[in-house]
C-alpha cells in the first residue's frame, strides 16, 4: 500500500492506494493542490495511472529546492527559487518541440523536465508554495505567465524564468488578439485553479489534435465537459474529434447541439452542411 502525504491548499491530505482520481464538476478545485490537479487531469487523459508517481516525484521536488531558497527578503526568495528552478532542478522550456503532447501532461513533465509555460508554471507554483513564496497564475493571450504580488507586482515567464515587462506584455498581446488590441487589467487577472486547469486541458486537447493522438484528444474534451457539461463550444469541438474518429452518429448529434444553441454563429452554416454530409454517409453506410 502507498502511503504519500501530500500539501494541499489548505493542509496536508493522505493519499493511500493508487485509484485513479477523476476530475468531475464536483472536484474541489480550489482546496487541492494545483499540481495535484494537473496530474489528475493527465491521469484521466491518458487513461492511465499516473497520479501517485507523479506525487512522489513533486515530493522529492520539494525536498530539492528547500535548500536554495534561504533568503528572508521575498524578492530574494522568490529570485532563489527561479535559479534553483532552471538550474540546480534543470527545467527548461521545449523549444524544440513547443507542441509535443508530452509537454501538457505533467507526470512526462516532471521526468523529462521539460514542457510548456502552463505545465512549467504548475510546478513552478506548486513549489513556490511549499516554500511559502506567494504566486497567482495568468491565464495570459497566448503565454500562461506567474504573477508574484510583490511592492511591484512581477510577471514571469516559466517557459524562460524571464520577467516580463509592460512592453512585453503588450507585444504579446498584440501578436495573440491582434495589433489594435490595448491593455487591459483583465488580461493580467489572477486565475483561479479551476480556469488555470480548464485552460491546461484546452492545450493538452489542441496538442493531441496536431500530434494525431485522437483518443486522448477526446478525453480531454470530454474532461473539459465534466467541468462545463452544457458548454456548447466544447460539444462542438468533441464532434470535430468524434468525426476524425470515424464515429459520424456521435458527430452529427454534438453537431446538431452547437447549431441549435448557436444559431447565429458563423461556424453553425458550416456545420449544417458537414451535417447533412455526415447524414448521407451514415444512411448510405447502413
Amino acid at each position: 500500500m502507498v502511503r504519500i502525504e501530500f500539501l494541499a491548499a489548505n493542509g496536508s491530505v493522505m493519499l493511500q492506494g493508487s485509484t485513479q482520481m477523476n476530475i468531475t464538476h464536483d472536484t474541489d478545485f480550489e482546496g487541492l493542490d494545483i499540481a495535484m490537479l494537473a496530474l489528475m487531469a493527465a491521469e484521466d487523459v491518458q487513461g492511465q495511472p499516473v497520479l501517485i508517481d507523479g506525487l512522489q516525484q513533486l515530493r522529492l521536488l520539494r525536498t530539492a529546492i528547500r535548500p536554495f531558497v534561504t533568503a528572508c527578503d521575498i524578492k530574494q526568495r522568490r529570485e532563489q527559487l527561479l535559479h534553483a528552478f532552471y538550474h540546480e532542478l534543470q527545467f527548461a522550456g521545449d523549444w524544440e518541440h513547443y507542441y509535443a503532447a508530452e509537454n501538457c501532461l505533467l507526470d512526462n513533465v516532471l521526468n523529462q523536465r521539460s514542457g510548456l509555460p502552463i505545465t512549467l508554471g504548475i510546478v513552478l507554483m506548486h513549489l513556490a508554495n511549499s516554500v511559502e513564496i506567494p504566486v497567482r497564475g495568468v491565464c495570459f493571450p497566448g503565454n500562461f505567465l506567474l504573477l508574484f504580488p510583490e511592492d511591484t507586482p512581477v510577471f514571469i515567464d516559466p517557459f524562460t524564468g524571464e520577467e516580463w515587462d509592460a512592453d512585453q506584455r503588450s507585444l504579446m498581446l498584440r501578436a495573440t488578439l491582434g495589433d489594435l488590441t490595448t491593455m487591459d487589467s483583465k488580461y493580467t487577472k489572477e486565475a483561479d485553479q479551476r480556469q488555470i486547469l480548464l485552460r491546461l486541458l484546452s492545450v493538452t486537447k489542441a496538442c493531441m489534435l496536431q500530434s494525431r493522438r485522437l483518443p486522448e484528444a477526446l478525453r480531454a474534451s470530454e474532461v473539459l465537459l465534466k467541468m462545463n457539461p452544457d458548454d456548447p463550444y466544447e460539444i462542438r469541438d468533441r464532434g470535430l474529434v468524434y468525426e476524425q474518429l470515424e464515429c459520424p452518429q456521435l458527430a452529427a448529434n454534438d453537431y446538431s447541439y452547437f447549431i441549435e444553441q448557436c444559431p447565429q454563429d458563423p461556424v453553425a452554416a458550416v456545420l449544417k452542411v458537414q451535417l447533412a454530409f455526415l447524414d448521407h454517409g451514415a444512411t448510405t453506410l447502413h
